[in-house]
């Protein structure tokens, strides 16, 4: 029997893939996702592509007509529900900062309630479990009387009839993505609830399945069937090399003719090409093992394209910039190596962020890919090319399968991409659960 799942929040799908991705032991699916509402128009229609247009609730979830129509479909129908609920309010990288923001108006922010419409509505429907995942922001977050928010959602649901409590007497978790053969160093805050009716079930521990292979205890960890990380370079070293054209905002008329020739002779990648199927047999004959295992979850199924392979538009200064730093060098290593060029290259101001760029090493998983990427990728320079990544680059390093097709211009395709739970993360989350509660 198929385990039917409501996907809140849902975005462009990457948690209820995971999810749809775990299999029994005759190769059948647990789950199926039975709805998934998501507001941003975007990621609806990404999430057309995949399911039939009725399965997508598509609107704000904080409105009752929405709320009414989740109800109305899931009801007796659903066994779990899951969602990444959005994040921007509890996020340290964001407002919580406090660089260049008045921070008294984010003390109190309308997002710190998202959860209660997750709730109101797991209230209604009754779901056997519940998924949420968020930021780590969520634990220091506190409301205005000085509650954590992370002790009000766990009280909420469990005054509901949900359980908590693990193995290891914790009521969370944080995973990282790169813990589980995902090319990102990502932690997240994982509560997975239980309905007391399931009986003597405990929520599961979500054990890691890769470790980081500098540790001083890697031999013990590789005797315990760990594998290592899985690295940029595994993730994405087959893909063709595309270059940045030369942005010619601001420039005069001559500039932009000359650039204009320039941009003629680049090759900036297509949106939809021919996969490489040569040049990726080569790259798994050198990759790690780790790597291997983890290209063959992106090219599951003989999928003959590759999409969203193109290099967004750089200022020339920018992809000198680039070409100049080394690999895992921020904007504030470069500074300090190269304080002339530096002052010649970088526009903005370093006060805020040290990391405004940061050319990422090619031997270790990225670092966090977030929605951010919709402005500029200046924090996810590729290690052997003077730009930044493409929107396959970014899906590859959250782990989505190459045919997983995003709607929408560039940014909204970043956004999409940098929003999403790592399928391959919410895959062992689902494994998880299916092998200690579902299974037995």
């Amino acid at each position: 029997m198929t385990l039917k799942i409501l996907d809140l929040f849902a975005g462009a799908g990457g948690f209820s893939l995971g999810f749809e991705l775990v299999k029994d032991s005759y190769g059948n699916s647990v789950f199926e996702v039975h709805r998934a509402a998501e507001i941003d128009k975007f990621a609806c229609q990404t999430l057309r592509r995949r399911y039939s247009d009725a399965k997508i609730i598509e609107g704000d979830i904080t409105g009752s007509k929405i709320t009414k129509r989740i109800i109305r479909e899931c009801k007796g129908e659903i066994s779990i529900v899951i969602g990444g609920i959005p994040c921007q309010s509890f996020s340290l990288i964001g407002p919580r900062s406090g660089l260049g923001k008045k921070i008294d108006r984010f003390k109190k922010d309308e997002r710190d309630e998202l959860y209660k419409h997750f709730r109101d509505i797991t209230e209604k429907l009754r779901p056997d479990i519940i998924v949420i995942e968020n930021v780590k922001g969520v634990l220091s977050k506190n409301d205005n009387e000085g509650v954590k928010i992370i002790d009000k959602i766990i009280s909420d649901f469990e005054d509901l009839g949900y359980i908590f409590e693990n193995d290891n007497g914790g009521k969370w978790q944080i995973l990282n993505a790169a813990d589980f053969g995902v090319p990102q160093k990502r932690e997240r805050v994982i509560l997975i609830g239980l309905r007391k009716t399931l009986g003597k079930h405990s929520v599961p521990v979500i054990r890691p399945t890769h470790f980081n292979s500098s540790s001083s205890d890697a031999e013990e960890r590789i005797s315990r069937g760990l594998k290592p990380y899985v690295t940029v370079f595994d993730a994405v070293g087959d893909l063709p090399t595309v270059k940045a054209k030369i942005t010619s905002r601001g420039l005069s008329e001559r500039r932009k003719e000359k650039i204009r020739r320039k941009n003629r002779k680049i090759n900036n990648g297509r949106d939809h090409a021919e996969f490489d199927a040569v040049k990726f047999h080569k790259h798994l004959r050198i990759t790690s093992k780790s790597g291997a295992e983890f290209l063959r979850f992106v090219r599951p199924n003989g999928y003959k394209y590759l999409d969203h392979h193109t290099a967004r538009g750089q200022q020339l200064s920018d992809i000198e910039l680039f070409g100049n730093m080394k690999e895992g060098e921020t904007a504030a290593d470069f500074i300090r190596r190269n304080h002339v060029k530096a002052k010649k290259l970088i526009k903005y101001t370093m006060i805020s962020f040290k990391d405004k760029y940061r050319k990422q090493k090619a031997d270790e998983p990225s670092t966090t890919v977030f929605a951010h990427l919709e402005k500029d990728g200046n924090r996810f320079i590729h290690p052997f090319h003077a730009r930044t990544y493409t929107p396959r680059e970014a899906a590859r390093i959250q782990s989505f399968p190459d045919d997983v097709i995003f709607e929408g211009p560039m940014g909204k395709k970043f956004r999409q991409i940098g929003n999403a739970v790592p399928p391959l993360m919410a895959y062992n989350i689902a494994k998880h659960i299916y092998e200690n509660i579902i299974k037995w």
